[in-house]
């Protein structure tokens, strides 16, 4: 090999070397660079999915409260229709007597009653029995109109309702009227009890 082709291979080594080292100094200088990007990738991405399951729980509990609001709203509302049907039927229970089973009425009156109005019932069964026998004939009512006063809180034991109703009846003295009257306006108030909404306090309005 000559002088001069000695040094164009020397010349060419150096260019490799050279350049290697180049491109080892620029990996190093952009490594940092790379390292913090990385980071701040790694951070957002963490900040997202932190946000994304906050959100969920928010909707997840969003969720939860609307249906419990819902359910509570419809037993709720399925309570006072409950308590509207069961003062129905008391009322018309207590209109309608027949003096030939004055027991009878007395049982019935006895089961669509609790607390205050059963207990009273309960006490003067024994009259009450016999003033139905002394009917001339049986006595019917009917409900007119009626609507809640207070509704409900719950359907749970305990629970109260007030209504207002108007009732036709043949012997309006059954539910606290005067003998001249054909309509009587009572306040009833119901109480959830385990068979039922019973009727506990019923006077005249």
């Amino acid at each position: 090999m000559s002088e001069v082709d000695a040094e164009r291979v020397e010349r060419a080594r150096q260019r490799v070397v050279d350049a290697t080292r180049s491109a080892r100094l620029a990996r190093i200088a952009a490594a940092g660079p790379l390292r913090d990007r990385a980071r701040r990738r790694s951070r957002r991405i963490v900040v997202v999915a932190i946000a994304a399951g906050v959100v969920a729980v928010f909707l997840a509990a969003g969720i939860v409260v609307f249906a419990v609001h819902n359910r509570s709203a419809s037993e709720r509302a399925d309570a006072a229709t409950d308590a509207l049907d069961g003062s129905r039927s008391a009322v018309t229970a207590l209109l309608t007597a027949d003096p030939r089973d004055p027991g009878g009425y007395v049982d019935r009156a006895l089961a669509v009653t609790t607390g205050e109005q059963h207990d009273r019932l309960a006490a003067s069964r024994d009259a009450l029995a016999a003033e139905i026998g002394r009917q001339d004939q049986p006595s019917t009512g009917q409900v007119v109109s009626a609507g809640l006063i207070t509704d409900p809180s719950s359907d749970d034991v305990g629970a109260q309702a007030r209504v207002l109703m108007v009732a036709e009846a043949t012997d309006p003295t059954l539910v606290g009227g005067d003998r001249g009257d054909r309509r009587v306006t009572i306040e009833i108030t119901m109480t959830r009890t385990p068979a039922g909404w019973l009727m506990s306090q019923a006077g005249q309005r």
